[in-house]
């Protein structure tokens, strides 16, 4: 099961740690609301090599506070308090595959990149399956899904989208993300619609 430890450049550190510092703490980065388009591409397993389009809307984002509340959460009471959490917390974006509603996202958080363009990052607690929970299975332990795009200064790029993913603090204090049995989809042909 592939692992990704966070060491400074990772999803949450980049993202959840991002508790001081830079521009985000007053005004957004990028343009909010955005839409982006996204082709998603599988990567391993039964979704290997299959394609769908994906689209990414931004309405807001996660301040400082709250990603220092749930880093405390997390700390705390680990990634079921997080799940929690975030029950309470209104979505400040949405992921939607074509022709679906798709789900709201509860952590949208922007940052420039050194390309002159945005890295921005989108987390929910996703929603668990009623085939989940009646057949116990083990994906119900991956309950976030993740949304990363990597864009120039034009509003195009690439990304991941993970849709079941574990969250925690290793022994070294470091956030490790853990996905659920294979790679994320890759995010082909990202561009900017409004």
């Amino acid at each position: 099961m592939p692992k990704l430890r966070c060491l400074g450049t990772n999803l949450f550190l980049l993202c959840f740690a991002l508790s001081v510092a830079t521009a985000q703490d007053t005004k957004p980065v990028a343009p909010i609301p955005a839409q982006y388009a996204a082709t998603a591409v599988g990567q391993a397993g039964g979704a290997a090599g299959k394609t769908f389009g994906l689209t990414v809307y931004v309405e807001g984002l996660t301040s400082d506070g709250e990603v220092q509340e749930l880093l405390g959460i997390l700390k705390q009471k680990g990634q079921n308090g997080v799940v929690s959490a975030m029950e309470d917390v209104k979505d400040k974006g949405r992921v939607a595959p074509t022709g679906n509603v798709g789900t709201g996202m509860r952590f949208v958080r922007i940052r420039p990149n050194k390309q002159g363009g945005f890295h921005i990052v989108l987390v929910t607690n996703r929603p668990i399956t009623f085939g989940e929970l009646y057949n116990s299975t083990r994906s119900r332990d991956y309950p976030f899904g993740i949304v990363v795009l990597e864009l120039d200064k034009d509003g195009k790029g690439t990304g991941t989208f993970a849709p079941a993913c574990k969250i925690r603090f290793n022994k070294k204090s470091e956030l490790e993300i853990e996905h659920y049995g294979q790679k994320p989809f890759r995010l082909a042909n990202v561009y900017r619609e409004k």
